[in-house]
């Protein structure tokens, strides 16, 4: 598989845990470390995944909040 699917599916996992968590908790959803690092490689070196809405997502939240380097 190319590296730029295994990180793409890697996001995905991450994204769709930080939204999962957030639904549990009945809470805004608040990404993770992981998931904006992900994101932020995804944008940087494959910009022909800049497009996918879920990308933009975390792209566009990023430094909205602090994040929890606790999690």
């Amino acid at each position: 598989m190319p590296l730029d699917q295994l990180i793409w599916h890697s996001f995905q996992q991450n994204y769709h845990a930080d939204h999962s968590n957030a639904a549990i908790h009945c809470a805004p959803v608040r990404y993770s470390p992981i998931t904006f690092r992900l994101a932020e490689y995804m944008w940087d070196n494959f910009p022909s995944y800049q497009v996918n809405d879920d990308l933009r997502a975390v792209w566009y939240d990023r430094k909205q909040y602090e994040e929890d380097r606790g999690r």
